[in-house]
């Protein structure tokens, strides 16, 4: 295990989650869920009555400034350190109604974000567009963009690996 821990290429994937869920905590896809209180419920000042139908809109959840400073921008950085309490992060929503795939997807981006990475290069037509927030985030021209494959890089082998 310790090996793990200490091998530069587990603390480089550790890096590549926090952009991954400050990626899924920005770009909601689940919008909202409705659900039915099942008893009387009190929040706050309010009481929800037993049988009315409630409507949780994520964004508002994964924009709340209480728990994310600045929520607005994208900044992997706010997950070191940091475990959201629960309710707080629900890119894929949560208790048993929690998505079975929830790892899977996250993988794939990983997967996905490697390659492309490593391998095109994006270069954004209009980087001065301004960022639309409905139904998610978005630049407003929907990112144009002119992508461009990189060249492969030659293979090399594991000692001049760790000599980069």
């Amino acid at each position: 295990m310790l090996s793990i821990i200490f091998n530069p290429s587990f603390h480089l994937f550790m890096q590549f989650m926090k952009v991954v869920d400050e990626t899924l905590r920005l770009v909601t896809f689940s919008l909202m869920v409705f659900r039915e209180a099942k008893t009387d419920v009190n929040m706050g000042d309010y009481i929800i009555p037993k049988g009315w139908k409630v409507l949780t809109w994520f964004r508002s959840v994964h924009f709340d400034s209480e728990t994310y400073p600045n929520p607005r921008q994208f900044n992997p950085s706010r997950w070191d350190n940091f475990t959201p309490k629960a309710g707080s992060f629900l890119p894929f929503g949560a208790g048993s109604r929690l998505c079975p795939g929830n790892d899977l997807a996250k993988l794939e981006i990983m997967i996905f974000l490697h390659h492309f990475l490593l391998n095109y290069q994006l270069e954004r037509l209009n980087p001065e567009s301004k960022v639309s927030y409905l139904p998610h985030t978005r630049p407003a021209d929907n990112c144009l963009a002119r992508i461009k494959k990189l060249q492969p890089r030659p293979v090399l082998n594991k000692e001049e690996n760790w000599k980069m």
